[in-house]
């Protein structure tokens, strides 16, 4: 079932409030019943219908480190998000991921360097290509 936008939630809320039946209400925005009890228990008890802030997963680098991500990222293009993973200390000491780098220089819209991964190019190969 999809959920309730924010301006249906209101609206929903309003039908309970002028006296509609929850069950009507749950029919008529294709929401199952304890939706509709639960919207109403919460508008009852913080006044709202938006939604409540979640924890989430605590950041591993602060803002300080991402503007040096992003430093470090403009003054050497071509490396690796690992590389600069392994430059790169996060939060009380741990290790950063070159997923992490990936995901801070994406919020700028910006990419990392990807290695080539190419045939090896032995002495005979470089002498043909100078020519």
């Amino acid at each position: 079932m999809p959920r309730l936008t924010p301006e249906q939630r209101e609206r929903a809320v309003d039908r309970l409030s002028a006296g509609d039946d929850p069950e009507a209400v749950a029919v008529a925005f294709n929401v199952h019943l304890s939706t509709v009890y639960r919207l109403q228990q919460r508008f009852v008890n913080t006044g709202s219908t938006a939604d409540t802030q979640r924890s989430g997963r605590p950041r591993v680098t602060t803002q300080r480190q991402d503007r040096q991500i992003l430093r470090h990222h403009l003054r050497n293009r071509f490396h690796t998000a690992n590389e600069t993973a392994r430059n790169t200390v996060g939060n009380h000491q741990r290790p950063i991921s070159g997923q992490t780098i990936r995901r801070r220089l994406a919020e700028r819209d910006l990419q990392n360097c990807r290695p080539t991964r190419g045939p090896v190019l032995t002495q005979r190969h470089r002498m043909a290509r100078q020519q």
